[in-house]
Protein backbone atom coordinates (compact mmCIF):
# COMPACT_ATOMS: atom_id res chain seq x y z
CA UNK A 1 0.00 0.00 0.00
CA UNK A 2 1.30 3.43 -0.97
CA UNK A 3 0.51 6.29 1.39
CA UNK A 4 1.07 10.04 1.09
CA UNK A 5 1.45 11.81 4.45
CA UNK A 6 0.86 15.56 4.73
CA UNK A 7 2.02 17.49 7.80
CA UNK A 8 1.23 21.23 8.07
CA UNK A 9 0.35 21.75 11.73
CA UNK A 10 3.44 23.74 12.70
CA UNK A 11 5.89 26.29 11.37
CA UNK A 12 7.89 23.79 9.31
CA UNK A 13 5.70 21.41 7.35
CA UNK A 14 6.53 18.45 5.17
CA UNK A 15 5.33 15.37 3.34
CA UNK A 16 6.30 11.71 3.22
CA UNK A 17 5.65 8.62 1.16
CA UNK A 18 5.32 5.21 2.78
CA UNK A 19 5.05 1.83 1.14
CA UNK A 20 3.76 -1.16 3.12
CA UNK A 21 4.53 0.39 6.51
CA UNK A 22 7.99 1.59 5.46
CA UNK A 23 8.74 5.29 5.08
CA UNK A 24 10.67 5.56 1.83
CA UNK A 25 11.11 9.32 1.48
CA UNK A 26 10.45 12.51 3.47
CA UNK A 27 10.63 16.12 2.36
CA UNK A 28 10.39 19.13 4.67
CA UNK A 29 9.63 22.63 3.50
CA UNK A 30 12.42 25.17 3.16
CA UNK A 31 11.30 27.60 5.84
CA UNK A 32 8.69 28.65 8.35
CA UNK A 33 5.07 28.85 7.21
CA UNK A 34 5.75 28.06 3.56
CA UNK A 35 2.99 25.48 3.41
CA UNK A 36 0.81 27.22 0.85
CA UNK A 37 3.71 27.93 -1.50
CA UNK A 38 5.56 24.61 -1.23
CA UNK A 39 3.04 21.86 -0.49
CA UNK A 40 1.80 21.04 -4.00
CA UNK A 41 5.24 21.42 -5.69
CA UNK A 42 6.76 19.24 -2.95
CA UNK A 43 4.25 16.47 -3.63
CA UNK A 44 5.09 16.60 -7.33
CA UNK A 45 8.84 16.52 -6.65
CA UNK A 46 8.70 13.68 -4.14
CA UNK A 47 6.59 11.52 -6.45
CA UNK A 48 9.08 12.07 -9.27
CA UNK A 49 11.97 11.08 -6.98
CA UNK A 50 10.49 7.65 -6.33
CA UNK A 51 9.12 7.30 -9.88
CA UNK A 52 5.48 7.32 -8.81
CA UNK A 53 2.57 9.17 -10.34
CA UNK A 54 -0.36 10.52 -8.35
CA UNK A 55 -2.31 7.46 -9.44
CA UNK A 56 0.12 5.26 -7.48
CA UNK A 57 -1.12 6.80 -4.22
CA UNK A 58 -3.54 4.44 -2.46
CA UNK A 59 -4.28 6.44 0.70
CA UNK A 60 -3.86 10.09 1.71
CA UNK A 61 -3.10 10.78 5.36
CA UNK A 62 -3.10 14.28 6.84
CA UNK A 63 -2.23 15.82 10.19
CA UNK A 64 -5.40 17.56 11.43
CA UNK A 65 -3.85 19.13 14.51
CA UNK A 66 -4.56 20.92 16.70
CA UNK A 67 -1.95 23.41 15.58
CA UNK A 68 -1.60 26.38 13.24
CA UNK A 69 -5.08 27.14 11.93
CA UNK A 70 -3.71 28.46 8.65
CA UNK A 71 -1.36 25.54 8.17
CA UNK A 72 -3.99 22.96 9.00
CA UNK A 73 -6.49 24.44 6.57
CA UNK A 74 -3.90 24.27 3.79
CA UNK A 75 -3.02 20.63 4.50
CA UNK A 76 -6.62 19.51 4.92
CA UNK A 77 -7.73 21.31 1.75
CA UNK A 78 -4.94 19.67 -0.25
CA UNK A 79 -5.76 16.21 1.15
CA UNK A 80 -9.45 16.66 0.46
CA UNK A 81 -8.79 17.86 -3.11
CA UNK A 82 -6.54 14.88 -3.84
CA UNK A 83 -9.07 12.49 -2.35
CA UNK A 84 -11.82 13.80 -4.62
CA UNK A 85 -9.61 14.07 -7.72
CA UNK A 86 -8.06 10.61 -7.40
CA UNK A 87 -11.03 8.88 -5.77
CA UNK A 88 -8.77 7.72 -2.97
CA UNK A 89 -9.54 7.33 0.75
CA UNK A 90 -8.32 9.98 3.15
CA UNK A 91 -7.40 9.45 6.80
CA UNK A 92 -7.18 12.18 9.43
CA UNK A 93 -4.40 11.79 12.00
CA UNK A 94 -4.31 13.91 15.21
CA UNK A 95 -1.01 15.50 16.15
CA UNK A 96 -1.03 13.88 19.60
CA UNK A 97 -0.75 10.42 18.02
CA UNK A 98 1.91 11.69 15.60
CA UNK A 99 4.28 13.08 18.23
CA UNK A 100 3.63 10.19 20.63
CA UNK A 101 5.28 7.97 18.00
CA UNK A 102 8.53 9.88 18.59
CA UNK A 103 8.87 8.16 21.98
CA UNK A 104 10.45 4.85 21.05
CA UNK A 105 11.77 3.73 24.43
CA UNK A 106 10.76 3.66 28.07
CA UNK A 107 7.64 2.44 29.84
CA UNK A 108 6.41 5.57 31.63
CA UNK A 109 3.17 7.20 30.54
CA UNK A 110 3.74 10.15 28.22
CA UNK A 111 1.82 13.36 27.64
CA UNK A 112 2.35 15.66 24.65
CA UNK A 113 1.50 19.22 25.74
CA UNK A 114 0.87 21.85 23.07
CA UNK A 115 0.46 25.56 23.73
CA UNK A 116 -3.18 26.52 23.09
CA UNK A 117 -2.63 30.13 24.25
CA UNK A 118 -5.16 32.00 26.39
CA UNK A 119 -3.75 30.22 29.48
CA UNK A 120 -4.65 26.76 28.16
CA UNK A 121 -2.80 23.79 26.68
CA UNK A 122 -3.77 20.89 24.44
CA UNK A 123 -2.86 17.49 25.88
CA UNK A 124 -3.43 13.75 25.77
CA UNK A 125 -1.97 11.06 28.04
CA UNK A 126 -0.66 7.79 26.60
CA UNK A 127 0.56 4.51 28.04
CA UNK A 128 3.46 2.90 26.19
CA UNK A 129 2.98 -0.82 25.63
CA UNK A 130 5.88 -2.07 23.54
CA UNK A 131 5.59 -0.24 20.23
CA UNK A 132 1.94 0.62 20.88
CA UNK A 133 0.74 3.92 22.34
CA UNK A 134 -2.63 3.60 24.09
CA UNK A 135 -4.61 6.74 24.83
CA UNK A 136 -5.50 7.03 28.51
CA UNK A 137 -7.47 10.26 28.10
CA UNK A 138 -9.48 12.12 25.51
CA UNK A 139 -7.89 15.00 23.62
CA UNK A 140 -8.03 17.93 26.03
CA UNK A 141 -7.89 21.70 25.96
CA UNK A 142 -7.27 22.48 29.60
CA UNK A 143 -5.68 24.89 32.04
CA UNK A 144 -2.15 23.78 33.02
CA UNK A 145 -3.03 23.54 36.72
CA UNK A 146 -5.95 21.24 35.98
CA UNK A 147 -3.81 19.08 33.69
CA UNK A 148 -1.23 18.76 36.46
CA UNK A 149 -3.85 17.20 38.70
CA UNK A 150 -4.79 14.67 36.00
CA UNK A 151 -1.30 13.48 35.11
CA UNK A 152 -0.27 9.99 36.26
CA UNK A 153 2.97 9.88 38.21
CA UNK A 154 5.70 9.40 37.23
CA UNK A 155 5.16 10.67 33.69
CA UNK A 156 7.16 12.06 30.79
CA UNK A 157 5.85 15.27 29.21
CA UNK A 158 7.04 17.18 26.17
CA UNK A 159 5.93 19.91 23.80
CA UNK A 160 5.83 23.68 23.34
CA UNK A 161 3.09 23.99 25.94
CA UNK A 162 5.54 23.31 28.77
CA UNK A 163 7.85 26.34 28.63
CA UNK A 164 5.17 29.00 29.32
CA UNK A 165 4.11 27.02 32.41
CA UNK A 166 7.40 25.45 33.43
CA UNK A 167 6.97 26.49 37.06
CA UNK A 168 3.73 24.48 37.15
CA UNK A 169 5.12 21.35 35.51
CA UNK A 170 8.46 21.35 37.36
CA UNK A 171 7.68 18.50 39.75
CA UNK A 172 9.91 15.74 41.13
CA UNK A 173 7.95 12.94 39.43
CA UNK A 174 7.40 14.72 36.12
CA UNK A 175 10.14 14.21 33.54
CA UNK A 176 10.43 16.79 30.77
CA UNK A 177 11.37 14.98 27.58
CA UNK A 178 13.66 16.08 24.77
CA UNK A 179 12.50 18.91 22.52
CA UNK A 180 12.68 16.74 19.41
CA UNK A 181 9.87 14.56 20.79
CA UNK A 182 7.47 17.41 20.03
CA UNK A 183 8.30 17.63 16.32
CA UNK A 184 5.52 16.17 14.15
CA UNK A 185 7.17 13.98 11.51
CA UNK A 186 5.52 13.55 8.10
CA UNK A 187 6.59 9.90 8.09
CA UNK A 188 4.59 9.28 11.25
CA UNK A 189 1.54 10.84 9.57
CA UNK A 190 1.79 8.40 6.67
CA UNK A 191 2.53 5.35 8.84
CA UNK A 192 -0.32 6.05 11.25
CA UNK A 193 -2.63 6.83 8.36
CA UNK A 194 -1.90 3.43 6.85
CA UNK A 195 -2.49 1.69 10.18
CA UNK A 196 -5.80 3.48 10.70
CA UNK A 197 -6.93 2.66 7.18
CA UNK A 198 -5.98 -1.00 7.50
CA UNK A 199 -7.97 -1.16 10.74
CA UNK A 200 -11.05 -0.22 8.73
CA UNK A 201 -11.09 3.52 9.35
CA UNK A 202 -11.31 6.33 6.82
CA UNK A 203 -12.79 9.81 6.80
CA UNK A 204 -15.44 11.00 4.41
CA UNK A 205 -13.70 13.74 2.39
CA UNK A 206 -16.59 16.14 2.88
CA UNK A 207 -16.28 15.76 6.65
CA UNK A 208 -12.50 16.15 6.77
CA UNK A 209 -11.74 19.15 8.99
CA UNK A 210 -8.92 20.43 11.19
CA UNK A 211 -9.23 19.26 14.78
CA UNK A 212 -10.45 22.42 16.50
CA UNK A 213 -10.59 21.84 20.25
CA UNK A 214 -11.34 25.51 20.75
CA UNK A 215 -12.32 28.41 18.57
CA UNK A 216 -9.59 30.40 16.77
CA UNK A 217 -8.57 33.40 18.86
CA UNK A 218 -9.45 35.97 16.20
CA UNK A 219 -12.97 34.55 15.86
CA UNK A 220 -13.45 34.34 19.61
CA UNK A 221 -12.49 37.98 20.05
CA UNK A 222 -15.15 38.98 17.55
CA UNK A 223 -17.77 36.90 19.35
CA UNK A 224 -18.40 34.84 16.21
CA UNK A 225 -19.10 31.13 15.80
CA UNK A 226 -17.45 28.66 13.39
Amino acid sequence: MNVLGIETSGNIGGIALCENQQCIITKTFSGAMRHERELVPAIKDILEEVHWTVNDIDVIAVDVGPGSYTGLRIGVTCAKTLSYALNRPVVDVPIFDIVAENCTSGTLPICPIIDARRKHVYACVYQIDGVQKKRLTEFMVIEPEKLLALLPRPVTIFGDGILPYKEIFSQEDIIIGAEEYATPKPGNVALLGEKRYESGYQCEPGKLLPLYLQRPEAIEKKGMTI
